[in-house]
């Protein structure tokens, strides 16, 4: 009966892709594995063992207490005019669309840390510009995405992502015999993300060259009317600013995030000192959850000090702190829901069910490919990386160890394939101030055309291992 196991999971995918409602798609998710495994009564008091399981994992409890720190950050950033102030500096030097597209790379060195910050941030900046340029907003919108995940998943440090993908293939290599540390995994597998490589080279053509395809040449299909009837919708989160305006400042925003990227290095090295001779080896011997979260709270400390120095007041700093925190709430419980239903199905029996002869059964050429695209087509039905590595990454693991596949290869596919949610993003459209149908519309093919050399390229991987 270890089929069974697929129900939890199939639920989720199918309500969410009706619903659009991923919180309570996860939790209905879960309800029924609990039920499936304890009985109604047993099911109902299941949910919150499975919950509590979930929060109570030293990995896990460190990354959702770094994401709302990392919140607070962002949040006392955007208030301190940093944001603001960088806006102004850049739009003295991007004088043409391809040079404002630059732009949206270069500022990926400071912004790196956080793809919804990314986005928020490049957006702000840039969007008065590429007006002021006459560019294309469809581009520009699809650049942003590109920027954001995208080009985050390239860089294991530092990250607000690094910390939960860490966790999740730390969660899913216990008591499985895997040797190497979760974060060597992690950062082995970047390489085998083919779908973000192939985007990020897209992106390069689309920023240089204009790349388009026939009709969908991205930018052509915007109307010229249509600059007059765009409802521009600023999300929640954004309408409510601070009471008091301070000066715009762009070191309010290079100062913390240096703050941020040295600290970050300084506590791999702390934290992976007494277990290993050189520095580089310090780096990877690193607790890394421990590390990123003391980083985030150093940052956070010195940023706040920082700020008091330029008469903002504590009153003020404490309440975005707070309203920082608040923001990623909804993160928080997409992840630990998702941990729970991971656990859920576990407890069913999926990895029985994953057998060494159901695997075998599997030309062994094809599994990469295979489960990269099973990742893309959940990934862009829930429309959630951060649900679809949780539900995928037991998937993968228990693939490697039953087909003999390198483990960083099957985890990198799994990155690869959720990162497809979050190529065409409201976000990046609502910040580069279009259309979501005109984003997704120009975009599209872009995805698609990223989704085949990635499957093309797994498949080629496959011949050789």
């Amino acid at each position: 009966m270890f089929w069974l196991s697929l129900i939890p999971a199939l639920i989720t995918i199918i309500l969410t892709f009706k619903t659009k409602k991923l919180i309570v798609s996860l939790f209905i998710g879960v309800l029924t594995g609990s039920f499936l495994n304890n009985g109604f009564i047993g099911g109902i008091t299941g949910v919150g063992e499975y919950m509590m399981d979930a929060m109570s994992e030293k990995e896990s409890s460190y990354t959702l207490s770094f994401l709302i720190a990392f919140g607070s950050l962002a949040e006392l950033i955007e208030m301190a005019g940093g944001i603001s102030g960088f806006s102004e500096k850049v739009s003295k030097w991007a004088k043409s669309e391809k040079g404002v597209l630059g732009w949206a790379w270069v500022l990926s060195a400071i912004t790196f840390f956080d793809s919804s910050f990314h986005t928020i941030a490049v957006g702000t900046v840039l969007t008065p510009t590429v007006e002021k340029v006459k560019g294309s907003k469809e581009k520009f919108a699809f650049i942003l995405s590109v920027t954001s995940l995208q080009l985050i998943l390239m860089i294991p440090i530092a990250t607000a992502y690094i910390g939960y993908m860490v966790t999740v293939v730390t969660n899913n290599i216990k008591n499985t015999g895997i040797t190497e540390t979760a974060y060597t995994i992690v950062a082995k597998s970047v390489l085998w993300n083919f779908f973000t490589l192939a985007m990020l080279i897209i992106g390069i053509g689309v920023t240089i060259f204009g790349l388009g395809f026939g009709k969908y040449r991205i930018g052509k299909t915007v109307k010229e009317e249509d600059e007059f009837t765009k409802a521009h919708i600023m999300k929640e989160e954004h309408a409510n600013q601070s009471i008091i305006e301070y000066p715009k400042n762009s070191k309010n925003l290079i100062i913390p995030v240096a703050i941020l990227l040295v600290s970050t290095i300084f506590f791999f090295w702390w934290t992976g000192r007494d277990k290993a001779t050189s520095f580089f080896s310090a780096l990877s011997s690193a607790d890394f959850s421990v590390s990123i979260f003391s980083a985030i709270m150093l940052t956070l400390l010195i940023t706040t000090i920082y700020f008091l120095i330029q008469k903002i007041s504590l009153a003020e700093i404490e309440t975005h702190i707070v309203k920082g925190g608040e923001k990623v709430l909804s993160l928080v419980i997409v992840l630990i829901l998702s941990w729970a239903l991971t656990s859920a199905t576990q407890d069913l029996g999926f990895n029985s069910l994953i057998s060494g002869d159901l695997v075998k059964s599997i030309p062994k050429f094809l599994i990469p490919s295979i489960l990269f695209l099973i990742s893309s087509i959940i990934a862009y039905t829930i429309g959630s990386s951060w649900a679809t590595w949780a539900l995928m990454m037991n998937l993968a693991i228990n693939f490697s160890l039953n087909s003999g596949v390198n483990i960083p290869l099957m985890v990198g596919t799994v990155w690869a394939g959720g990162a497809v949610a979050d190529i065409i993003s409201p976000l990046s459209a609502q910040m580069a101030g279009t259309d979501f149908g005109e984003h997704l519309a120009t975009s599209f093919p872009y995805l698609l055309g990223g989704v085949v050399t990635a499957t093309l390229g797994y498949l080629l991987v496959g011949f050789f291992i």
